[in-house]
């Protein structure tokens, strides 16, 4: 599956492709919403990941964009973020993120809700 990971800290993408690449996901890398809105046109994503503090256009707008893209309405949509308030946690919720994962992430949790949200297993070889 690809999954679009919009994140403007290049470690954070490596460590995350690196991790998804165990699933045998391909990894693409937007590090602003504009980014983004570009490689969703060309790439169709099937799962987006979004970090919500981002420089210009924050995540959430960047998702309420994506979403008005032909064909990406029903792509899911995934909050990654640093941003872990209850407050942020319930506004992605009203604003239709599909999931919430927090970093710093747990490598296994990460793993299990890209697999919940896309439908897909979960390599039995660990990533080290």
């Amino acid at each position: 599956m690809r999954i679009l990971y919009v994140e403007d800290n290049e470690p954070n993408f490596q460590l995350v492709q690196k991790i998804l690449a165990y699933d045998r996901h391909e990894v693409v890398h937007a590090s602003d919403g504009t980014r983004a809105l570009a490689l969703a046109r060309e790439r169709r994503p099937d799962l987006v990941l979004m970090d919500l503090g981002l420089p210009g256009m924050d995540g959430y707008e960047a998702a309420r964009r994506l979403r008005d893209l032909p064909g990406m309405a029903e792509v899911p949509v995934a909050a990654l973020t640093a941003s872990v308030r209850e407050a942020d946690r319930e506004r992605a919720a009203r604003e239709g993120f599909t999931g919430f994962i927090e970093k710093p992430f747990r490598v296994d949790r990460l793993r299990k809700e890209v697999a919940r949200i896309l439908g897909t297993p979960i390599s039995s070889t660990p990533p080290p």
